[in-house]
């Protein structure tokens, strides 16, 4: 992304590793980069990473505000945090991070409404804690494409990191009407036996997390299971499809699809206009190396 002139970039992650770190503090040299942080060592190393490459990291503190991850469990930890970070050279904190990435997995938009607003709560405690002691917060990041509308609508919260809203996916679209799938897998027909249709991409080939895929065209048939290779549908005599020809399949998940691909085809009016390169793909711990 730095080498793409994009010059304000968060790792909504921790960093952890000597090369992973000397690699992160050298593109801070191209721009603004900013990194989650829950631990005092870590932040030395950030420090240390920083100074040699005669950068500046900015950091947010992450705060776990429910998913029992990463960050802060107190704000007394977090103002804690704060005071070690005022210390380090290199190093400049910009603000926190709450990521209420389990209110995404309730279905019942009123009991995510009001998970997400607790947690937002707690998370405005800790603001409240680093600003008694002296650490005003210019970044408060949060929120994802299951809460942006929710999250969102709180006025401390400075910005989303929503991103699965860009292509949208079975699952997201489960909980958030309003948007179309913008990103399909095309698969080919390579059994058709009465109402069972069989089509190539399996678990290997797009992403099943959480929900399964359906085909854009027939959305009302649901697949009876994916294998390594296989999609299996159970269909009736609507489904017009037979063997070699070609459907679209909305991913289950749209992040663990695109990491499968090295491009996107744009299509436009059934067309191909143009192909994207997917340049980040591939395991996202050792994606600041390949940077």
């Amino acid at each position: 992304m730095s080498q793409s002139g994009i010059e304000d970039v968060l790792i909504a992650n921790q960093v952890g590793g000597k090369e992973k770190i000397k690699a992160l503090a050298a593109a801070a040299k191209n721009g603004r980069m900013s990194v989650a942080v829950d631990d005092v060592q870590n932040a030395r190393d950030l420090s240390d990473a920083a100074r040699a490459a005669g950068s500046w990291l900015e950091v947010l503190i992450e705060v776990d505000v429910g998913m029992g991850r990463g960050g802060v469990r107190s704000a007394e930890e977090g103002a804690s945090l704060a005071q070690h970070i005022s210390k380090l050279p290199g190093l400049k904190l910009r603000g926190v991070q709450g990521y209420e990435g389990h209110c995404m997995l309730e279905p019942d938009r009123a009991v995510r409404i009001k998970k997400a607003r607790a947690a937002m709560d707690y998370l405005g405690s800790v603001i409240d804690q680093l600003a008694e002691a002296g650490f005003a917060c210019e970044v408060v990041s949060s929120g994802g494409t299951g809460t942006y509308d929710i999250t969102g609508d709180n006025s401390r919260v400075t910005e989303i990191q929503a991103g699965s809203y860009v292509f949208m996916d079975n699952f997201h679209g489960n909980l958030v009407p309003g948007f179309s799938p913008a990103l399909t897998v095309l698969g080919t027909v390579v059994i058709r036996h009465g109402n069972t249709v069989v089509l190539d991409p399996g678990r290997k080939s797009i992403g099943i997390d959480f929900v399964l895929p359906t085909m854009l065209d027939y959305p009302f048939y649901r697949a009876r299971y994916f294998a390594e290779e296989h999609a299996l549908f159970d269909v009736d005599e609507r489904c017009l499809l037979k063997l070699g020809d070609t459907a679209e399949l909305i991913p289950g998940y749209a992040p663990s699809t695109v990491n499968l691909y090295d491009a996107y085809h744009v299509v436009e009016n059934g067309t191909v206009v143009d192909i994207w390169p997917i340049i980040p793909r591939g395991p996202g711990h050792v994606g600041i190396l390949a940077a």
